[in-house]
């Protein structure tokens, strides 16, 4: 063979041989086991986000990401960043030889730099960044050829937009979004959007809050590169250049803490295998922007009740109709000396916040809204001996209407009402709209209805929500979704099942009953701190000696729980619910209200409207002064006239109430048909009753007693003695007395003196207990 010919027989097997090289190259670039760009992400630390995305918690030891798809990234925010890193991704295999090109020629004039995005990826995801440089390079250019081979272009950039870091623990878009501006990446408009696309270069130098001035630069370069490149106008880059940046703090402080611990504890209770695994996205049901602003009313408000010795308040806010917590204010000051505990899930008394359930037990078994029940002065028997509960504004107030009761919280007819329908009918409606607590049967008795057993403000919550939901009861709960690092969803709370709890009847008159002010008025006067502008369904409650004070109630979308007092169950200083937690109540709910649906649902078709005589519950009769219309469960309406109001011979108008009610009718001043007690010239003492055990009502700032006596006809006036010693004397017919309570027995002498000098003596004996 000659010359030439084994020339050309030597370059056709070079050629040969190098495309075979070429070959096995594209066929190991394509085909050699590369893991997947998922798979390699490190798990970040654990981050819980509330409803909207805001972060509330996360383990800053091993960094935050929050997986995000493509096209859940503003615009703005991927074109910023192919122009900060990569502005011919798309065009490349994977490394950019134009860019390596200029990188070599302006290595000493402006140095730039090369890496693509896949690049980057590499470098992040496979290769350890201690390799020397002459090593590191040249494998990080074949992982990106591979990289490149093996992904679209929408999985490179996503994956990338995930894994690179930008500064303050941020991994990915997402994520930064969050901790430098409070948004998600979907929200970033274009100065933001540019700021965060340059950070990556190198994320500690360019936080302002390291250096303000090469942070504004590499914005600007930013900006630039993209009016170059054709995405935006240079008019839009100046302007984006121009525009304040509000960052967030780089230390943050922590949103919600007592929520988070519940939310943590009910992941463990949920699914354990995934409490304390690294790397979660905890989606929680939480509305971080009116957390705030329940904390900062919550401060507020406890601030101006400092006076009264109160230090501590908590607020919970759901929406009733699938259980979710808005809300959840576990102490005035978290970081204080008290703070650690939740009162939101703290076990106590709630006074009269738990009357609506005891009437809804009434209701199940006949009472309507109309029945007539008795204030007036009672004591009953119990285990702890005889007990004579009191009323808010230290009075009596004869016959009322069940719907004047509960709106005005009168504390004898609830009393009343329980030792008629009994302990277990109470306890039963009780645990069924979700007051769990109350299980120590053995020990509560007629005392339970204005506070006597422990409850937790998240499950009054509940209870409230039960009466918004018209009588179905959903569990409140606190997360919404679990997802791992690649975003596969690991847990999601089931739709919502709710439980019939009490008839959608019955809790629809309560909660016309809790929402008509006309009712509370005589209770709470007009105009009180829980008058809500959203015209919200309310009650409240305090308990004894002041230590615990309770607002609750609801609009047809929100349910808001107040508490205040203070957590280590030291009294307040003669500070009731309604000026206590009322004003917080109110300012809450009217805030998360907003933009929520105010109307009434319609009244059930099974209810129908009468007719009826107040506070009989009867229809009108011929000598009724005032009629009112009232709701009733078709079937319990009324169908007899009334005969309480008589109008006598002389034209006047007379009552004629039951027996029990008579004293009271006469102190009230009303004509009695048939006389009144003591015409008869019978003298004695009726209040307190004879060897009753007394307990003034919670509420009560001065702790009065009152003394009474059925006055004789002709009586000039009546004397009252207390172990001895005068209290006080009465002229006429009035036959009462108000005396302060003194713990211990004591002895009451009452002596009445008639038209003919005659005396009269009568004597009782009563006990004063303090609890």
């Amino acid at each position: 063979m000659s010359w030439r010919g084994r020339q050309w027989s030597r370059r056709r097997w070079l050629l040969a041989g190098s495309l075979a090289l070429l070959a096995l190259f594209v066929i190991y670039v394509r085909a050699a086991p590369l893991p997947s760009l998922e798979s390699s992400m490190d798990p970040p630390g654990t981050v819980v986000l509330d409803a909207n995305g805001t972060v509330l918690q996360r383990d800053a030891r091993e960094g935050l990401r929050i997986p995000v798809d493509l096209e859940q990234v503003a615009p703005f925010a991927v074109e910023a960043t192919l122009a900060a890193e990569d502005q011919r991704f798309g065009t490349h295999p994977g490394v950019d030889p134009l860019a390596i090109g200029r990188a070599i020629t302006t290595v000493f004039s402006e140095p730039s730099g090369a890496s693509t995005i896949q690049q980057q990826l590499a470098r992040r995801l496979y290769l350890d960044e201690g390799q020397p440089l002459l090593i590191r390079k040249p494998r990080e250019m074949l992982l990106a050829l591979r990289i490149d081979a093996r992904n679209s272009d929408d999985e490179i950039l996503e994956a990338y937009l995930n894994a690179i870091y930008y500064g303050r623990g941020a991994y990915g878009i997402e994520a930064a979004a969050r901790v430098f501006f409070g948004v998600s990446a979907g929200n970033l408009n274009l100065a933001p959007a540019a700021f965060l696309a340059g950070l990556p270069q190198l994320p500690s130098e360019l936080d302002p809050s390291t250096d303000a001035t090469a942070a504004n630069e590499r914005q600007q370069y930013v900006l630039d590169r993209m009016a170059a490149d054709g995405h935006i106008s240079p008019e839009m880059a100046d302007a984006a250049a121009a525009e304040p940046l509000a960052l967030l703090p780089e230390l943050a402080p922590a949103i919600a803490p007592h929520f988070v611990e519940l939310a943590l504890a009910e992941l463990a209770t949920l699914r354990p295998d995934l409490a304390g695994r690294p790397g979660l996205v905890i989606e929680t049901t939480l509305d971080a922007a009116l957390q705030q602003d329940s904390e900062r009313i919550v401060r507020v408000h406890i601030d101006e009740l400092e006076r009264y010795q109160v230090t501590n308040g908590a607020v919970v806010v759901l929406q009733p109709g699938t259980g979710r917590i808005l809300t959840m204010v576990g102490a005035a000051d978290p970081s204080g000396e008290h703070g650690a505990i939740n009162m939101a899930l703290a076990s106590r008394q709630p006074g009269s916040a738990l009357k609506p359930f005891l009437y809804a037990a009434a209701l199940e078994r006949g009472y309507t809204a109309a029945s007539p029940l008795l204030d007036v002065p009672t004591t009953f028997e119990t285990k702890a001996g005889n007990y004579a509960p009191g009323n808010y504004d230290r009075r009596f107030h004869g016959v009322v209407t069940l719907r004047t009761a509960l709106a005005s919280s009168y504390n004898v007819p609830a009393v009343r009402t329980l030792a008629d329908i009994g302990l277990p009918a109470f306890l039963d409606m009780a645990h069924r709209v979700g007051l769990q607590t109350l299980t120590d049967t053995e020990r509560y008795g007629l005392s339970l209805t204005l506070g006597g057993g422990e409850v937790r403000l998240l499950d009054v919550a509940t209870a409230y929500g039960t009466l918004a939901n018209g009588g179905l009861r959903v569990e409140p709960y606190a997360i919404e979704r679990v997802r791992d690092t690649t975003g596969r969803v690991l847990y999601e709370r089931p739709a919502a099942r709710p439980r019939r709890a009490l008839d959608e009847a019955h809790a629809w008159i309560l909660t016309d009953i809790l929402r008509d002010p006309a009712a509370r008025t005589p209770g709470f006067g007009e105009r009180s701190p829980i008058e809500s502008a959203v015209g919200a369904a309310v009650k409240t409650g305090t308990t004894t000696g002041f230590r615990d004070n309770w607002t609750a109630g609801y609009t047809p979308e929100r349910v808001v729980a107040a508490w205040v007092g203070n957590a280590d169950n030291r009294p307040m200083d003669g500070i009731s619910g309604v000026a206590g937690a009322g004003p917080i109540w109110r300012d809450v709910i009217e805030l998360a209200a907003e933009g929520t649906r105010l109307a009434w649902p319609a009244p059930p078709e099974t209810l129908v409207r009468a007719s009826v005589c107040e506070p009989t519950g009867l229809l009108p009769g011929p000598d009724c002064p005032g009629a009112a219309d009232e709701w009733f469960v078709r079937g319990t309406e009324p169908a007899e006239s009334e005969r309480y109001y008589v109008r006598g011979a002389d034209g006047a108008l007379r009552i004629d109430p039951p027996a029990e009610a008579r004293p009271w009718a006469l102190d009230a001043g009303f004509l009695i048909e048939g006389g009144h007690p003591g015409a008869d010239g019978g003298f004695a003492i009726v209040q307190p009753a004879p060897d009753s055990v007394l307990f003034v009502a919670p509420e009560l700032a001065d702790q009065q007693v009152m003394l009474r006596a059925s006055v004789p006809a002709g009586a000039k006036s009546v004397e009252f003695r207390i172990n001895g010693e005068l209290a006080g004397v009465t002229t006429g017919a009035a036959g009462t007395l108000v005396w302060r309570l003194e713990p211990g027995r004591h002895e009451v002498e009452a002596v009445a003196l008639l038209a003919n000098g005659e005396r009269l003596t009568a004597t009782s004996r009563y006990e004063v207990r303090e609890r």
